[in-house]
């Protein structure tokens, strides 16, 4: 069932069980108000009978009767009789004289109080009437012809005006149903002219604060985070088509040309040599995009633990020794910390290492003596780390593009590498909450700054939130 059609049956049926309450509770009130104006109308009727029959000593019954049936009135077909004592028979309206017939019709009424009963739409009523030291019975019974007409047609009055009053509020359900639906149409219908070819669209979101507006905004900013995602994965795929394509060619122009003719075993084992350079350039390539996309990851799955970032730095250099017999990083401490937790971070292990090696990596690359040293500070709420090179620099004009995937600036493009490592070293800083800072000169050198919180808020920063 369709929210409009529900909504239209709901609405519908609160407003007709308010009208049939209020209905109801008119023709309730209006049946009891008519039952005690017609027993009090026929109380005085028969009141007005005693007094003139036990009052006046000169009336008789015959001539009292000729006053109650000559009396505008507007009861009908009223009887009344009075009874002295004993029960009998002092006066009539009618022609029996006998109480055989008339009292088993009072038999469930009381004789020592007033009181009166309703019975076949007639009302029956019996009054205790004190007189000079005697007990009178009056008794009366009416039917409420005038009455019963009227709340015939109360009642048809009232099931018209039901009738009508639900048929336009269905009316008025669907016509306000349709017109608040709208908006909610006009989004579906821009949502579905928005595919993966134009994710720039964006929904149109009135000046309104209402629900449909946040739901709007909502949709938009869930837009901006594919369209992201989107070109993301769009360069990722593009620019590692190109990073690969170039190592690719050589191994494949390296071998052809070598099969061209036979060589010596020194010529093939120099090519082998070019050719695993190659490899090893692409599996630097690779590894890169597979930390990149690691340093992608959502913040919520990533898991952060306490972390030494003396130890972390250490374990670094001993790895890039290793690996890179020419590097020459050195450490060093502002000051040093008297407590183990001094320099102790919220963080991953691998990512803030896969960070701390990217900079020094970096650093001693685009050195010429192939010299880094890192220094490390901390105060009550973060702990401080400078990456000092003596390198080409960076030129000024350019800082602000380092961090984007595969750029290299000018000066740097004749060395090897990617120009992914500083993406990643970003990505992880700002999925710490850390703040870079980069002061560079050309040939003189490059110090990064970074700043890492000793605690992260569990609640996502404005950066954080831009990431995802």
């Amino acid at each position: 069932m369709k929210i409009k059609t529900k909504l239209t049956i709901n609405f519908t049926l609160l407003v007709a069980g308010i009208l049939a309450v209020a209905s109801i509770s008119v023709y309730l009130f209006s049946l009891r108000y008519r039952q005690y104006d017609f027993y009090l109308r026929l109380r005085h009727k028969a009141l007005n009978t005693a007094t003139l029959l036990l009052n006046i000593k000169d009336i008789s019954p015959g001539l009292l009767k000729i006053i109650d049936e000559t009396t505008i009135s507007t009861l009908r077909d009223v009887k009344v009789w009075v009874l002295d004592e004993s029960k009998n028979i002092l006066y009539s309206n009618t022609d029996s004289a006998s109480t055989a017939h008339i009292l088993p019709a009072f038999s469930y009424m009381r004789w020592t109080d007033s009181n009166f009963r309703t019975k076949d739409n007639k009302v029956y009523l019996c009054i205790v009437y004190d007189y000079n030291k005697h007990k009178y019975y009056v008794l009366a019974t009416a039917e409420d012809y005038y009455g019963m007409a009227e709340l015939r047609n109360l009642r048809f009055i009232l099931i018209i005006v039901f009738a009508i009053s639900l048929l336009l509020t269905v009316l008025a359900a669907i016509l306000n149903t349709r017109q608040s639906l709208q908006p909610i149409k006009d989004l579906i219908r821009q949502v579905d002219e928005i595919k993966a070819s134009n994710l720039h669209s964006r929904l149109s979101v009135a000046n309104n604060k209402d629900e449909i507006a946040d739901l709007a905004r909502t949709f938009n900013k869930m837009l901006e985070r594919l369209e992201k995602a989107f070109e993301t994965e769009r360069m990722f795929v593009s620019n590692a088509s190109h990073e690969l394509r170039t190592p690719v060619t050589a191994i494949k122009g390296q071998i052809e040309v070598t099969l061209l003719k036979s060589r010596s075993p020194e010529e093939y084992q120099k090519v082998l040599q070019s050719i695993l350079d190659d490899v090893n350039n692409m599996s630097t390539i690779i590894n890169g995009f597979l930390e990149l996309a690691e340093a992608n990851t959502e913040p919520a799955r990533i898991k952060f633990e306490k972390v030494r970032l003396d130890e972390l730095i250490f374990a670094v250099q001993d790895d890039l020794a290793r690996q890179n017999k020419g590097y020459n990083v050195y450490v060093d401490f502002e000051k040093f910390p008297e407590e183990e937790d001094s320099i102790t971070v919220c963080g991953n292990p691998r990512l803030l290492k896969i960070m701390i090696s990217n900079v020094i990596d970096n650093a001693c690359k685009f050195s010429p003596n192939r010299k880094v040293t890192v220094k490390i500070d901390y105060n009550d709420h973060a702990v401080d780390l400078k990456f000092i090179d003596e390198g080409i620099g960076i030129p000024p004009d350019e800082i602000k593009y380092i961090f984007e995937p595969l750029y290299r600036t000018k000066n740097s493009r004749g060395q090897t590498g990617s120009g992914i490592g500083l993406s990643i070293v970003n990505r992880i800083a700002l999925l710490h909450q850390a703040q870079i800072d980069v002061h560079s000169e050309l040939n003189k050198g490059t110090i990064f700054h970074i700043s890492i919180p000793r605690k992260v808020s569990l609640e996502k920063t404005e950066t954080e939130k831009s990431l995802n």
